[in-house]
């Protein structure tokens, strides 16, 4: 049987001192004390942990030429650009990956920056080109 492996909280060696108010965007000694969990960088990059996992198993089974396809076909699909008061939802991308066929707390929980909305196309259009 395996034995666990206990991580122990680092503490820094020194403090960054600040000057004057606090606003909530300030690190304080509260906030260099706490104590950050080891799988947080892993569970940030996992999604293209995911996708060079998948990409090494595809180039092992169907050799290099499998992998290079999805990726340039992902880079071209990245490049394709839209309006800039359309918002973009990157279809072609979610396709790919296989990421439509998924329900995420993003599609029940929808957040602002996904959200719907409608710009005026002159305004934008304007700002976009320099013309205001």
């Amino acid at each position: 049987m395996e034995t666990s492996i206990k991580v122990a909280p680092q503490m820094p060696s020194t403090f960054k001192e600040f000057t004057g108010h606090n606003s909530p965007l300030d690190e304080n000694c509260a906030a260099q004390l706490q104590f950050v969990h080891p799988l947080k960088q892993s569970e940030k990059n996992y999604a293209l942990h995911r996708q060079n996992l998948n990409f090494q198993m595809l180039r092992n089974r169907e050799g290099l030429a499998a992998p290079l396809k999805l990726t340039m076909e992902l880079k071209s699909v990245s490049k394709v650009g839209h309006l800039p008061f359309l918002p973009s939802n990157n279809v072609a991308r979610d396709v790919l990956t296989g990421q439509d066929e998924l329900i995420s707390f993003g599609d029940l929980f929808n957040n602002e920056e996904h959200c719907e909305y409608i710009r005026q196309p002159h305004a934008v259009m304007e700002k976009e080109l320099g013309m205001f």
